[in-house]
């Protein structure tokens, strides 16, 4: 082997050496500042868990399920002065609070008169905030047809005309600036549901200006542009009152009455469903002269059962509950049914988000619902019924689309 050879291989041996002493004693440290990184070993966040309507669904316990069909009803007071406001706010508060502390309503419904953007948006704040934590949150409903027909119509929200004042209107522009205004207004507020537009057609003396016209186009024009604005915004319409009481005679909170109802009346609301992008139908408590005129519509499945075989996937909205013309009995006409008896055959006839106004009390709805899970766990025909209404809510609620 040649000199030059031997040298090189000595040289790498003495490399190895210190490369092997520096490895195990490290003695340079003492000369500068090393420190020791220690690569550690990055885990990816867990995917969030995707539940399915119907895995939610399995998820609810009876009482949860009919609490989603129940739209309770929220009262907003609004006080004139600055003190009254705030002693009612909270007084509000505190009397809301119990209402959700054992059963999370799936629908509130709000009433008050002139109330104001601000209240509006701390009381739907507060009322969210009650729901933390839970599968479901409630979805929020108000009566936005115009004229007195408007909640929420206080400080900070467009006053709108009454709706005949409003399809009078010929400046089709002016007229979804209108609405647009007004739909954000709602959206900006939390709002998710507008009980509105009438559909009714006619000249009845006991809707009066609630009525658009007496002329089927104009309805369905003038309705379908309703639907249009408040869909852009994210906000359900729900059409009413079917099938059709333009013509009604009787005011139906007070007393009971019947309709005929003419095949228009049927067809605007075909048309309305087959042209909107979505919405839902709330169902009258007026009698129907060519079905059967001693049942309200709501409580009968001949009546509901005509829109829902149609339309399978609409969401179907009682009136009121508490109205009189939902308690009438023709077997006995001078003992009305109770509001019990009167929700349970709502449920029964298929209506799906049953509606209840300001006068009823909390304690009326836990006695309903108390009513509703004992007939659920007792009769499957119900719990059936129970299931694919709360199915339906549930997929609205996940999905913003009906099923």
């Amino acid at each position: 082997m040649k000199t030059r050879q031997r040298i090189f291989i000595g040289l790498l041996f003495i490399v190895l050496i210190l490369f092997g002493i520096n490895y195990f004693t490290r003695p340079f440290e003492k000369y500068f500042d090393v420190k020791e990184v220690v690569i550690e070993e990055k885990i990816a966040p867990a995917e969030p868990v995707v539940l399915s309507s119907s895995d939610i669904l399995q998820k609810l316990s009876t009482k949860e399920k009919i609490s989603q069909m129940i739209g309770f009803p929220l009262i907003i007071d609004e006080e004139s002065d600055d003190e009254s406001k705030e002693e009612s706010a909270a007084e509000s508060s505190e009397s809301a609070t119990p209402a959700f502390d054992d059963l999370k309503f799936g629908f509130i419904t709000i009433f008050g008169k002139n109330i104001s953007s601000e209240s509006a948006k701390l009381r739907i704040a507060e009322t969210r905030s009650l729901y933390e934590g839970t599968l479901l949150s409630p979805k929020f409903a108000v009566d936005h047809e115009g004229g007195t027909v408007q909640r929420l119509n206080g400080a900070g929200y467009t006053i709108l005309p009454t709706w005949k004042k409003l399809c009078a209107n010929e400046d089709i522009e002016e007229f979804k600036q209108i609405l647009n205004k007004s739909a954000q207004e709602l959206r900006d507020t939390g709002i998710d549901i507008v009980l509105s537009p009438v559909l009714d057609v006619g000249d009845s003396q006991v809707l009066k200006d609630r009525i658009c016209s007496d002329s089927y186009p104009v309805v369905a024009e003038r309705s379908l542009e309703y639907v249009k604005v408040f869909d852009s915004y994210g906000i359900l319409p729900v059409l009413k009152h079917f099938p059709g009481i333009g013509n009604i005679e009787k005011d139906l909170h007070t007393s009971f009455d019947f309709v005929t109802v003419p095949e228009n009346d049927v067809k605007i609301y075909t048309y309305l469903i087959d042209e909107s992008p979505k919405v839902g139908v709330m169902v009258s408590h007026a009698g129907v002269l060519n079905q059967d005129p001693g049942i309200p519509c709501s409580l009968s499945a001949d009546c509901v059962g005509q829109l829902k075989t149609v339309y399978p996937n609409i969401l179907v909205f009682s009136d009121a509950l508490e109205m009189k013309s939902a308690s009438f009995d023709k077997k006995d006409v001078n003992e009305p049914k109770n509001l019990i008896q009167v929700s349970q055959e709502a449920v029964t006839a298929g209506d799906e988000v049953l509606i209840y106004g300001p006068t009823v009390t909390r304690e009326q709805l836990n006695d309903v619902i108390k009513n509703l899970s004992d007939k659920y766990d007792n009769d499957s025909g119900f719990k059936n019924l129970v299931d694919e209404a709360v199915l339906k809510i549930v997929n609205y609620k996940n999905t913003g689309s009906q099923i």
